[in-house]
């Protein structure tokens, strides 16, 4: 039982069973064709129901067993399909390559050596043309105590965002540092300091 397993242990969403607000905000209206969308480190899947909810094509990588069981639990509730996998989004040969039309990774934090795959898998998952979005706690949400990692090392600044962006195949659309409000569940509560983005792959 990995660290994840230990949080999602607890029988309610920890993080709540709404979508998150920056997600909310990108997806809004239903869609009637099959647009697929893979979500990283997803969790309790609570982003993947409700884009399952408005017609996505929904796949989910995680490497929470029982992250994953309360997705599909959560899936069920709200009488939808996702397709909720197993894997480690900062290795190779892991997520399958132009196959997405949309990727997205909120709160998936991971060390910083694992930083560049993640994104690479990011890009590498989407068609051409496809768009990518994410959300990350920022290095300074450190002094903010309102949910994330207490470790420096998995939290992001823009710089080191551009940076690793700018090895890879894409348009930024929108890379900026940003305050918000998150209340979701116990563990996102109230101001904080995030990365937010939106990039295309060219």
């Amino acid at each position: 039982m990995n660290h994840w397993d230990e949080k999602y242990q607890e029988e309610h969403y920890i993080y709540g069973k709404e979508a998150n607000a920056y997600v909310k905000s990108i997806f809004k209206d239903t869609t009637d064709l099959p647009k697929k969308i893979v979500l990283f480190a997803e969790g309790e899947g609570r982003n993947a129901v409700y884009l399952a909810e408005l017609g996505y094509d929904v796949t989910t990588y995680d490497t929470s067993n029982v992250g994953i069981e309360k997705q599909r639990r959560l899936a069920t509730e709200k009488h939808v399909q996702i397709k909720a996998l197993y894997g480690d989004i900062t290795e190779a040969n892991v997520i399958p390559r132009d196959t997405f039309d949309y990727s997205m990774n909120i709160f998936g934090h991971v060390p910083s050596e694992g930083k560049q795959m993640m994104f690479h898998n990011l890009v590498n998952a989407l068609v051409s043309g496809g768009h990518s979005y994410f959300e990350f706690y920022a290095k300074k949400q450190l002094q903010m105590g309102t949910g994330g990692p207490k470790d420096i090392d998995m939290l992001y600044d823009e710089a080191e965002v551009r940076a690793i962006l700018a090895q890879l195949p894409v348009r930024i659309h929108f890379l900026a540092e940003r305050k918000v409000i998150r209340h979701e569940g116990t563990k996102h509560k109230g101001a904080g300091i995030v990365i937010q983005g939106h990039i295309e792959k060219t």
